[in-house]
C-alpha cells in the first residue's frame, strides 16, 4: 500500500489565541509556495494537523527536502490513510513494515484526536504491537526503538506511518513583520539570519564589501548563504555596498586604534537610513559579546548609539562552538569556512579599541563630516532580489 498523504503537525502557533487564524492562513501559504511544482491534490486544516492528501511518493525526497525547511512546523510524517477500523489498521501496519529489511525493534505510538472510536490509544498500540510481533517477530523497544510505527485517529479517518521528519519548529515566516540584516560571508551573521527567520520575521540583507582592494569573495559566499536562508524564507532582498571610499577617508583622518569601531559605525548608519526608507523595523546583527575586539559592551553600545532604529542580536549570549554547530545543522558552515577577505578584517589594526567612549567618537566623526560622506555615497547601492522557489 503506497503512501499518500502527509501531516504536518505545528509548533508555537497552536499556543495562539484569537489570531491564530491568520497565522494558520499564512502557513498554508507558505506551504503551497514550498510545495510548488509537486503533486498533490488538496492542503486541509483538520483537528490542529495540516494535512496534504493524493501526494506522489516518488517525489518523497522533494517533499522531505522542501518541508523540512518549511518554518513553523514541528514535524511531519509521511503516512497511509484507511479506514477507521482497527483490523484495517493492523493490516496497513504490516504492510508499511514489509519494506523494512533488517530485524528492528518497534513500538506503536498512537494519538486520538476522535476519541469516540472504541479503542484507547493503549489499546491501539497493543494490538497493532501484536500484530506486529506476531508476523514479524521484531522485539519491543519502547525507549529507542529503530522503528516507530505512528498512527493517527482523526474524525472518522485513520493514518499510519513509519517516517517522521523533524523541522525547525518556529512561527511562520511572515508573521514576525519585516527587519533588515548586517549579513557577512562570516559564520555568525547567517545564523544570527536563521534564529530571527524562525520568529516568523521576513528578512532582507545588505552586505558590505571593500572591493576591488578586496576581492569579490566575500560577494559571492553570500549569494550562495542567502541560496540556503531564501529556502527557509522563501525569498529576499540583498543590497550591496562597497565601504571602501569611507574607510580610505577614516584611514587617512583618524587614529588606527579608532578604525573598526568607525567602519562598524558607518555601516550601521548607513543600514539603519535604508531601514527607515523601507519601513523594516529594526536591524539584525550577528554580533556575540567578548568574541572579538569590536563586540566588547563598550564597542556594542558605540554600534547602537549610531543607528535610528533598534538592533537584534540573536547570538549575543551564545560561544562560537555553539553558533558553529547550528551553522552546521542550517546549512550555511561550509560556505561561511570558504576563504575570503571581509571589509573590517582586512583592515584590522595591531590594537583596536576596546572601550570605545561614546563623547570621544562623537568627536571623531563631527571633525571628519562623517554624516556627510556617508550620504555623499548612499546612492552607490546596488540591489537584487532572491527568490529560491520560482
Amino acid at each position: 500500500m503506497i503512501t499518500d498523504v502527509i501531516i504536518i503537525h505545528l509548533h508555537e502557533l497552536t499556543l495562539k489565541g484569537k489570531n491564530r487564524n491568520w497565522f494558520e492562513r499564512t502557513l498554508l501559504s507558505n506551504i503551497r509556495t514550498h510545495l510548488r511544482g509537486l503533486k498533490y491534490s488538496d492542503i486541509v486544516n483538520v483537528a490542529g494537523r495540516i494535512v496534504i492528501t493524493n501526494i506522489d511518493i516518488s517525489q518523497y525526497d522533494n517533499y522531505k527536502e522542501n518541508l523540512k525547511s518549511l518554518i513553523g512546523i514541528r514535524n511531519f510524517i509521511f503516512a497511509s490513510h484507511c479506514d477507521l477500523d482497527i483490523d484495517i489498521i493492523k493490516e496497513r501496519a504490516i504492510i508499511l513494515c514489509r519494506d523494512i529489511d533488517d530485524s528492528v525493534t518497534f513500538r506503536v505510538s498512537s494519538r486520538r484526536q476522535n476519541k469516540n472510536f472504541q479503542y484507547t490509544s493503549t489499546e491501539i498500540d497493543m494490538m497493532v504491537g501484536e500484530s506486529i510481533c506476531n508476523n514479524f517477530n521484531w522485539p519491543v523497544s519502547l525507549k529507542n526503538p529503530d522503528i516507530n510505527i505512528m498512527i493517527e485517529i482523526i474524525n472518522n479517518d485513520a493514518y499510519v506511518s513509519i517516517k517522521k521528519i523533524d523541522a525547525y519548529g518556529g512561527l511562520p515566516v511572515g508573521t514576525g513583520e519585516t527587519a533588515l540584516s548586517l549579513i557577512s560571508s562570516g559564520i555568525d551573521s547567517p545564523v544570527a539570519s536563521f534564529n530571527i527567520i524562525k520568529r516568523g520575521v521576513k528578512l532582507d540583507y545588505i552586505h558590505f564589501h571593500s572591493a576591488p582592494v578586496t576581492s569579490r569573495q566575500s560577494i559571492y559566499n553570500v549569494d550562495s548563504i542567502l541560496d540556503v536562508l531564501c529556502k527557509y524564507q522563501m525569498n529576499c532582498r540583498l543590497y550591496l555596498f562597497s565601504l571602501l571610499d569611507i574607510q580610505n577617508m577614516i584611514m587617512d583622518k583618524v587614529k588606527s586604534k579608532y578604525w573598526i569601531i568607525l567602519f562598524r559605525r558607518a555601516m550601521v548608519k548607513i543600514a539603519s537610513s535604508i531601514a527607515q526608507e523601507n519601513n523594516y523595523k529594526v536591524l539584525v546583527s550577528g554580533e556575540s559579546i567578548g568574541q572579538v575586539a569590536s563586540q566588547t559592551l563598550s564597542n556594542i553600545v558605540a554600534v547602537q548609539d549610531a543607528s535610528s532604529v533598534p538592533i537584534i542580536r540573536p547570538l549575543s549570549g551564545m560561544n562560537k562552538e555553539e553558533i558553529i554547530n547550528q551553522a552546521e545543522k542550517i546549512g550555511t558552515y561550509n560556505i561561511s569556512i570558504e576563504p575570503y577577505e571581509d571589509c573590517c578584517s582586512y583592515f584590522v589594526p595591531p590594537n583596536p579599541e576596546t572601550k570605545s567612549r561614546l563623547d570621544r567618537i562623537h568627536i571623531i566623526e563631527s571633525q571628519i563630516e562623517i554624516d556627510k560622506i556617508i550620504d555623499d555615497y548612499k546612492d552607490k547601492i546596488e540591489t537584487k532580489d532572491i527568490i529560491y522557489y520560482e
